[in-house]
């Protein structure tokens, strides 16, 4: 770590010595305020302005150059202000003087500012020219003027010339039609993907919006090359890290990508480890940036059936929106039932015996009937405020979840030590949760911010179960779990210019789980998790080149009854990103970080599956250590291509685990810590390549994967997997047909099971209009058994092989509908409302 340290501040040395004497990024800062900037952090280059006359000027601007007057230029923009050099002396001044000051909006027909409009004020009477003002990026002016009651007059190439009488100072937002122009055919190509120091910003076509139903659809349309997305709609990264999802820097979850009005989206916007501090510390993130409208709202419904193995969805959001605030309200409902749940599994017990002997055998159990079902109900309510210096989202989610499950099968043993039977078993698990999530970010004077997100959540869970076996005593497990879980992070930040930007932080995490067992195991357990951590981030951009550099500490307090635990430990994270040309982008990254265990497995009771398994937890777990390191390409040679190459190392050290006992009566799994170390690399590259002007599109991706588990698994794997699509559009419809092939993979580091799904292939037809659109997916249609997953584990005394039953891998249709009503001038921004997680119990699994 110290070599990492030495490393970047050698590197920060260099990139300083080759800095751009004025480097600065500004965003709708008063002109007054970034002039006092350059003046304070350069006491040798004398600026000279009245700090009143200018802060009615907002700027927007990135100046990057080693000249003081090309600087001054660049900051004052199209403004109506001089610069006068004299001497090695500066003067700034605005050309325009009032006591009054005209402000307003300039957009067009489609609600997108109209930047570098010009605002004449003209008088009444003869329609003379009082004075002018030029619109910023975001079309906003604001004019001086001595006179009452003027006439604006606003112009610009494309727009029709437009007249707003100014009865009073604030003119409001003002419509300018868009002028069309009967012109020869002209091709203008835009660009659909660029690529910065600090991201990749990808425009999406009309095309590829109107294909989509829910935001994951529009990055599968788009074929960010970063990013694959699941059948069922999950992001992640190609390496199956995960993706912080974002609306407009507002926290989203999947229900929000599925509520969101896809025909407002401008542009996704990628990230690799963000120094924005809204982002929450996610190591890579998406965030969707839209359009901004003045009042109104939308109505959405969307309808999901599945056939064949039968389930049903729908979803309902109602947005309104007044001034600078907007209302969501949300509901869901999710039902699935069915009777292929099942499965064959066979445990291979090595129990030694009290001569010394081992006793070696096998239990084979096989589901003969099941029936399941799931029916979920949730309701969201948010509210978000938008101004230019402040963004606030409250939002309230409450769900429902009922998930019972009963099965009947036979038992066998070989050799047969122990009469076949047959067995019955019931599972019963529901939830409620309620929870409050908070995101405050504030914009202050002199480049700083502050970010608030305080979240706290209450679930009530139960889940109740049954096993009964011929010639055995009945196992009744019933546990009950009430957790409260309060967390917070307040972050501050502050942007330095050309030396960088400092992100400070603190944040606190409270768990308290309060679990009661009773049936064949009567017990209350309670348990306490609390962390507090501070830490920093350094961030440097220079050019093309970025670097972050983080360090910090956290400190836990972990109690489980009697027993108490206070480790403490440092976290760092290095980033490194090179991107040229808007073409290329090359990054490394390095995180260091510890993992507190769940209170569920601190459980000291014993619980019993079946006859011959029993399992238990382990108070005295404290929290591991996990290394990250990843390296990173992408290539955007032009519209039509597109690669990325990955390659990621994850290790766990210090790592608790599942640890098999064996006894002359059977096999307790207990978890034990430190045991061996767990490792997972995975590399790989994918394409997207585009044909017949973009209407014939293939996506594909190859991988290769190395698992190291050790003791007391002591297993390596190898596995190479890939997927293929083909999509074809025309006109209104779209078509694809997708590959994926079987892979395999841990189930978590914490055990030794090692799952082998089976490859899926599929059918996709679309068709959209402005409000509806439809999609179906047939799904595997060669493949009519209800195998699924084959999950497979080995130990010293005990080995289990189970193959799965469900409806996972078996021939499917899906049906997706989705209507979009808007009305009024769209709202102002498109921060969803989702349902978060509910707090995980401490029931012990």
């Amino acid at each position: 770590m110290k070599r990492l340290i030495i490393l970047f501040a050698v590197m920060l040395c260099v990139a300083n010595a080759f800095a751009q004497k004025f480097s600065y990024r500004f965003n709708h800062t008063p002109l007054a305020d970034a002039l006092t900037q350059i003046a304070r952090q350069h006491p040798d280059l004398h600026i000279n302005f009245i700090y009143n006359e200018l802060d009615k000027y907002p700027v927007t601007a990135t100046i990057r150059t080693n000249d003081a007057y090309e600087a001054l230029r660049q900051l004052i923009g199209l403004n109506p202000v001089s610069v006068i050099r004299s001497g090695g002396r500066f003067y700034i001044e605005a050309l325009q003087h009032g006591k009054f000051i005209y402000h307003g909006r300039a957009v067009g027909s489609d609600n997108m500012p109209v930047a570098a409009a010009t605002i004449m004020l003209l008088a009444p009477k003869d329609s003379a020219v009082i004075t002018y003002g030029i619109a910023d990026a975001e079309g906003r002016f604001s004019i001086p003027c001595d006179r009452r009651n003027v006439i604006a007059k606003l112009s610009c190439t494309g727009y029709i010339t437009t007249y707003r009488s100014c009865q009073n100072f604030n003119c409001g937002t003002i419509v300018m039609p868009i002028h069309a122009v009967a012109l020869s055919q002209v091709n203008v190509e835009a660009k659909t993907a660029a690529v910065y120091p600090d991201k990749t910003v990808f425009i999406p076509t009309a095309r590829q919006k109107n294909a989509s139903q829910t935001g994951a659809d529009l990055i599968e349309h788009i074929g960010i090359p970063q990013l694959k997305v699941s059948i069922s709609g999950n992001i992640s990264t190609n390496s199956g890290s995960p993706v912080g999802i974002f609306i407009d820097f507002i926290p989203a979850s999947s229900d929000d990508l599925k509520a969101m009005r896809i025909s407002d989206v401008r542009r996704v916007e990628y990230y690799q480890n963000p120094t924005d501090p809204r982002m929450q510390g996610y190591s890579f993130a998406v965030n969707y940036v839209m359009a901004k409208y003045e009042y109104g709202g939308y109505v959405k419904g969307m309808g999901v059936g599945n056939l064949l193995s039968y389930s049903e969805q729908l979803l309902g959001i109602v947005r309104l929106q007044n001034k600078k605030m907007t209302y969501d309200l949300m509901g869901y409902g999710f039902n699935s039932d069915h009777e292929h749940n099942g499965s064959e599994f066979t445990e291979t017990y090595r129990l030694p015996q009290p001569d010394g002997d081992i006793k070696t055998f096998d239990r084979y159990s096989k589901t003969t009937s099941s029936k399941y079902s799931h029916q979920q109900y949730f309701a969201a309510f948010i509210a978000t405020y938008n101004s230019d210096n402040v963004q606030a989202s409250t939002r309230i989610n409450g769900s429902i979840d009922r998930r019972p499950d009963d099965r009947s099968g036979t038992v066998m043993y070989t050799p047969a030590d122990y009469p076949a039977s047959d067995y019955s078993s019931t599972l019963f698990n529901s939830s409620k949760f309620i929870s409050y999530n908070g995101s405050y970010f504030f914009s202050l004077p002199k480049s700083n911010t502050i970010t608030f997100t305080p979240q706290y959540m209450y679930s009530h869970t139960r889940r109740n179960s049954s096993y009964l076996e011929n010639g055995y005593a009945p196992i009744l497990n019933n546990a009950t779990d009430n957790t409260n879980l309060f967390r917070a992070d307040l972050k501050y930040s502050h942007d330095f210019g050309r030396y960088g930007s400092i992100l400070t932080l603190i944040r606190g995490i409270y768990e308290y789980n309060r679990t009661r067992y009773n049936g064949s195991v009567e017990s209350l357990d309670k348990a306490k998790t609390s962390r507090i951590g501070v830490g920093a981030n350094y961030s440097i951009s220079v050019g093309s080149f970025r670097g972050t550099v983080g360090f910090g500490w956290d400190w836990d307090r972990l109690q489980f009854g009697d027993l108490t635990d206070k480790p403490s430990a440092p976290w760092f994270d290095l980033s490194l990103q090179y991107s040229i040309k808007q073409k290329h982008s090359l990054s490394t990254v390095f995180h260091y970080s510890t993992w507190a265990p769940d209170p569920s497995y601190k459980s000291r009771n014993v619980i019993s599956a079946t006859p011959l398994l029993s399992y238990t937890g382990n108070p005295a777990l404290v929290p591991d250590k996990s290394y990250d390191l990843g390296l990173f390409y992408s290539w955007y040679p032009n519209n039509n291509y597109s690669f990325s190459a990955f390659a990621t190392t994850w290790i766990m050290g210090d790592r608790y685990v599942f640890d098999y006992e064996a006894s002359p009566t059977g096999i307790l799994r207990t978890i034990k810590q430190p045991l061996g170390s767990f490792s997972q690399t995975n590399y790989g590259v994918s394409a997207t390549l585009r044909f017949l002007n973009r209407n014939l599109v293939f996506t594909g991706q190859i991988s290769h994967s190395l698992n190291h588990n050790g003791t007391p698994y002591n297993i390596n794997h190898s596995y190479v997997d890939w997927y293929a699509r083909i999509r074809y559009y025309l006109n209104d419809w779209n078509f694809a047909l997708t590959y994926i092939s079987d892979q395999g993979k841990p189930d978590g580091s914490i055990n030794g099971v090692w799952v082998k799904s089976k490859s899926d292939w599929y059918i996709t037809i679309g068709w959209a209009n402005s409000n509806w659109n439809l999609k179906a997916n047939i799904i595997d249609m060669t493949r009519w058994n209800w195998r699924g997953d084959r999950r497979t584990m080995r130990s010293k005394y005990y080995d289990t092989v189970e193959q799965v039953y469900n409806g996972s891998s078996h021939a499917l249709i899906q049906i997706y509908v989705t209507y979009t009503f808007g009305f009024g001038k769209k709202v102002t921004r498109d921060n969803e409302p989702g349902v978060s997680g509910s707090a995980a119990s401490g029931i012990l699994k």
